[in-house]
This record gives structure tokens, sequence and C-alpha cells, in this order.
């Protein structure tokens, strides 16, 4: 009488399985658009660089990783810091875009100063830049070259920013880097 039961009761088990396995729709499943979320635009603008340098490094460091910048080096005493972030993005039929972020700090005495360096390789980058500085009261103070860098000074009477444009030839193509850097 016990096998009975158990004879059964796994017959009723299996036969539930085969009817939940019935019930499975075959069908090709219907495509449901998903919307991937954006990585964060690496891009940054010249109002958060200056806001930058009233943060610590670790807000630094914590807002660039965000935006989707990778900490290259990180060098740290008892007088002074330095980190270098880079990004790296491409977009679909469009050129590699690079961009480093510097942060520099230093302190002798009572004496402290901070220094942002931001570069990139995208013209119409630096041409948003270049008219951010020009649409906010900086004025072009000086303009000299050294080597193969091209260095601006603009200045609004409260903030002197630096631009540079660095042009460098490696066997038959040309690189040209721009960059804003700024201190406090």
């Amino acid at each position: 009488m016990r096998y009975w039961v158990l004879l059964v009761v796994v017959l009723l088990g299996v036969s539930s399985q085969v009817n939940a396995q019935a019930k499975i729709n075959l069908s090709r499943p219907k495509v449901v658009a998903v919307k991937t979320p954006k990585a964060p635009l690496a891009q940054i603008g010249v109002p958060e660089l200056i806001t930058m340098l009233d943060w610590d490094s670790f807000v630094i460091d914590t807002t660039l990783k965000r935006k989707g910048y990778l900490l290259m080096q990180k060098d740290v005493d008892s007088t002074s810091s330095l980190f270098q972030y880079s990004n790296v993005s491409r977009k679909e039929d469009a050129p590699v875009n690079v961009r480093s972020v510097s942060y520099m700090e230093a302190a002798v005495r009572d004496m402290k100063g901070k220094m942002l360096s931001y570069r990139t390789y995208d013209k119409e980058e630096f041409r948003e830049i270049s008219g951010f500085l020009l649409a906010n009261n900086y004025r072009q103070t000086n303009k000299f070259d050294i080597d193969n860098v091209q260095h601006t000074v603009y200045n609004n009477g409260k903030q002197e920013i630096r631009l540079k444009v660095t042009t460098t030839r490696v066997e038959k193509r040309t690189f040209v880097a721009y960059e804003i850097e700024l201190g406090k």
C-alpha cells in the first residue's frame, strides 16, 4: 500500500510539471526597447573647473570618477600632492577623444596654492572654452610662445586663466592639444 501511495504522489508531481511546461509560451518573445543609461559626460566646463578650485581632493576625485575619468597617477607627500586623471571616449563614426585633468596642491609654511589643468584634443571644445572666457569678461592680457606651445593669458580682474595650444608632430602626423590652466 505504501508503494501505491508513493507511486501516485510521484505521478501527480510529474503530471503537474508536464502541465506547467505545457503552459510555457514557445512563440517568439516581443522585442522591448531598453534605454541604457548614458555614460557621464567627460567634458568639463570652465565654471565647474573654477568651482573645483574650492573643493578638497576627495570631492574632486569622486566627481572625476563619476564623469568616467581614471586616476592615472597620485603623488602625495608632506608639502604637495599631484593627481592626474584621464578619460578616453569613443563615439561611433567619430574619432577617439582623449581628455586629462591634473590637480596639484602645495603648501609651504603658511602659503598654499592649487592648480587645475584640463586638456583636450577636441578643437570644438576649445572654442567653447575660449567663447566662455570672452563672454564672461575675461580679457587677453598676454600672449607668447615657448617652443611648440602658444600661451594666452586671460584675466577678469579676479582670476587669471591660461590657455595653451601645443602642437606636436610625430612622423607625418600632427597632434594639437588644447589646455586650460587655472589656480588660486
